[in-house]
């Protein structure tokens, strides 16, 4: 299965670069471009294969920006879950009811004290 998998990309990569030297072959005409600083002249095949590669390099720099703000969401999310997974813990320690009066003396009869109601 792998060497079949290897010989498809091998086949898919000599497709590819017969279709580019053909695209290049079909399209050799120069094409004037005007920039900002100056004028120059290349090949049609030449200008589409850069302003693909420039159109790509565009988007892939959103991308690299907007798959780092995921990230860095993702990362406060895993750490807010963390902390709260931590409280949980927490939590699971404390006494599950309060202790009725008259339940909470020792056995040599002394009561317990205990903390006065929250809020008052």
């Amino acid at each position: 299965m792998r060497a079949l998998r290897r010989a498809l990309w091998g086949l898919v990569f000599v497709g590819l670069l017969v279709a580019g030297w053909r695209f290049a072959a079909l399209h050799p005409d120069p094409v004037q471009l005007h920039y900002v600083v100056g004028e120059r002249q290349v090949a049609l095949w030449a200008a589409l294969v850069g302003a693909f590669a420039a159109g790509g390099a565009v988007v892939g720099g959103f991308a690299a920006v907007q798959i780092a703000r995921l990230s860095m969401l993702a990362r406060r999310y895993r750490k807010a879950a963390g902390r709260l997974e931590a409280q949980v813990h927490e939590l699971r320690n404390l006494p599950l009811a309060h202790e009725l009066p008259g339940e909470g003396e020792p056995a040599g009869g002394e009561p317990v004290a205990h903390a006065p109601p929250r809020g008052g």
